[in-house]
């Protein structure tokens, strides 16, 4: 292919097959892209030219009487074109415009012999039956998040374009053919390499981690005394980095959110060398540094050793937290329900890939700790990135010595997050107003679970998927068991109103918002009382919800008057005070 300024068709005419290299992400443009791909198409003058921009190729040679070519760079605008010219071409021929006319079309940007363009490897063969052919999707036949987004580019298209006459359909094939393209192909992986990172890192919206990829194979280009087999291994690892995001972002069991980026700056704090938090913030310039330090030191063997070892590390992570977001391991849920893994993910990482044990008895204990440290850092009030440096210091310091690293999490709780604070924080008489929703939420998740699991009879604890449930008639939500309006008592009966204390300033100041006077509660009260998983007591004070917590409450009347009064809500307090201080004590991690 010769370089330089070109049109679409002249570009698409021939005997020529395009490939998504395997070391590309897939297909990842929406609906905002797609979008303005085609208003600028459309808002385009018949009568001037329109740039599309440049397209970086690499030629693989003659194979079947076909040039085959690998787009380096440009793959989201040329697959989005083909969706769009196919789709054009069905409607022309809708039409019945000129049968000659969309056989031409056909030959030149869809399929002549073969097709024109070969997506990854894994949405190929969807590619060609649901996008390319017109055959019927069946339901669950979409398996990746790509296939998904291609096949959204489809029918987003296909609603720009359904309702166009024969001549507006003509006029916009005429555009897209008229568009000029600047194209620049070479031979090599080395070649393709170095202009990859001297045109995409110049500015462009690229993530941190397609800018480390370029830095990293432009550099192991110019470093290698024969770059090739080391560009393959690196594109391989690659390659594997992005099959691994489009389940981690997409198909995770916990629906968990993860950005790239952000996987990508945890591996760094964890695995590689910087002594401030502007250094980890900003992880390809760390990356950068280190490598363009050794290049001007004239190191090349050990910049060559780094950009190995960082692109083999970097793989290993995203596989790791694929695996971690796959996992049903109890702690780890646990922690995923706090929405607070941010803090521990760097050590969660290294701590799963440095525990050699048959069942990750050892990071099983750290994921154990990091719970503990996360429920009383939100407990504590503290802002999100109280004692963050320090976690991550240690993750970064972290060399396999488990003991160690359990003494160090110990230390970190008795500094950050100590007992007489977590205890404070527990009793405080505004806990209601002072502590988020979620960590409310979660520590009388946990209560439920104690009850359950300790005191008879014996019941199923309540799962993470309960306890995350966004069901609006059945997810759970904190309740006042005394409110400060009567008339919205959500947790004791309405014909009951005389076990209730007068509601007095002092009542309110101290009582009204603590521990003692909350409870977990299905939103729908009549949900609660017809979800009944197993015996209720026989009472005639509280709602008859399927829950301990509640089912627990008449035994904290008073004696003496048979209210739920401020007795009641300082023993319950102390109940629930003693299970938290127990349940979240690190020591017993050992």
């Amino acid at each position: 292919m010769e370089n330089g300024q070109t049109t679409i068709k002249s570009l698409f005419d021939g005997r020529v097959i395009f490939n998504i290299p395997k070391y590309q992400r897939a297909y990842a443009w929406g609906e905002k892209q797609i979008n303005e791909f085609v208003d600028d198409i459309e808002n385009q003058d018949i009568n001037k030219d329109y740039f599309l921009g440049t397209i970086l190729f690499q030629d693989q040679g003659m194979a079947d009487e076909f040039d085959h070519i690998d787009i380096v760079d440009g793959q989201q605008r040329i697959t989005t074109l083909i969706i769009y010219m196919k789709l054009l071409i069905d409607q022309l021929e809708v039409h019945k415009v000129k049968t000659t006319t969309i056989e031409m079309l056909r030959d030149t940007y869809i399929q002549y012999k073969k097709y024109k363009l070969r997506v990854l490897q894994d949405d190929n063969a969807f590619f060609t039956s649901y996008i390319l052919e017109n055959h019927a999707l069946p339901n669950g036949q979409i398996r990746t998040p790509s296939q998904r987004r291609l096949y959204d580019a489809k029918e987003i298209l296909f609603g720009r374009i359904k309702k166009l006459s024969p001549a507006t359909l003509l006029e916009l094939k005429d555009k897209i053919e008229r568009m000029r393209v600047l194209t620049y192909s070479v031979k090599g992986n080395a070649e393709a390499t170095q202009i990859f990172e001297t045109t995409n890192d110049r500015g462009k919206s690229l993530t941190d981690l397609e800018k480390t990829k370029s830095f990293l194979m432009y550099n192991m280009y110019l470093v290698s005394k024969t770059p090739d087999p080391s560009l393959e291994s690196l594109q391989e690892r690659f390659s594997d980095i992005y099959r691994d995001y489009e389940i981690i972002n997409n198909k995770n069991k916990t629906s968990i959110k993860l950005g790239e980026d952000a996987i990508l700056q945890y591996h760094c704090i964890a695995f590689e060398e910087w002594t401030s938090k502007h250094e980890y913030r900003e992880p390809v310039q760390m990356i950068k540094d280190q490598v363009n330090q050794l290049v001007k030191n004239d190191e090349k063997s050990k910049a060559k050793d780094f950009i190995d070892r960082c692109s083999r590390e970097l793989n290993e992570s995203f596989a790791i937290v694929r695996k971690l977001l796959e996992s049903d391991m109890f702690y780890l849920l646990d922690i995923y329900a706090l929405n607070r893994a941010a803090v521990c993910y760097s050590l969660l990482i290294k701590a799963f890939k440095l525990d050699q044990s048959k069942q990750k008895q050892n990071f099983d204990k750290i994921a154990r700790l990091s719970e503990i440290i996360c429920f009383r850092l939100g407990i504590g009030g503290y802002r999100i990135d109280r004692g963050r440096n320090r976690l991550y210091e240690i993750s970064k310091d972290f060399n396999g010595d488990f003991d160690a690293l359990i003494g160090e999490l110990n230390d970190f709780v008795n500094k950050f997050c100590n007992d007489s604070d977590f205890q404070h924080y527990l009793c405080s008489s505004r806990f209601n107003e002072e502590i988020n929703d979620n960590d409310q939420m979660y520590l009388y998740w946990k209560y439920e679970n104690y009850l359950r699991k300790n005191e008879q009879p014996i019941f199923p604890e309540l799962s993470y998927d309960d306890f995350r449930n966004k069901d609006p008639k059945t997810k759970f939500t904190i309740e006042h068991i005394i409110p400060q309006n009567p008339e919205k008592n959500k947790v004791v009966e309405d014909n009951s109103k005389s076990i209730l204390p007068l509601m007095t300033s002092e009542f309110e100041e101290k009582y009204l918002h603590s521990i003692g006077n909350l409870t977990i509660d299905p939103l729908s009260a009549n949900s609660s009382k017809s979800n009944k998983n197993f015996k209720q007591k026989d009472q005639n004070y509280f709602r008859k919800a399927p829950l301990k917590t509640q089912n627990e409450l008449i035994d904290f009347l008073n004696d003496k008057n048979g209210k739920w009064d401020e007795e009641s809500i300082e023993t319950r307090t102390k109940k629930i005070l003693k299970f938290a201080m127990k349940y979240w004590d690190p020591s017993q991690i050992n």
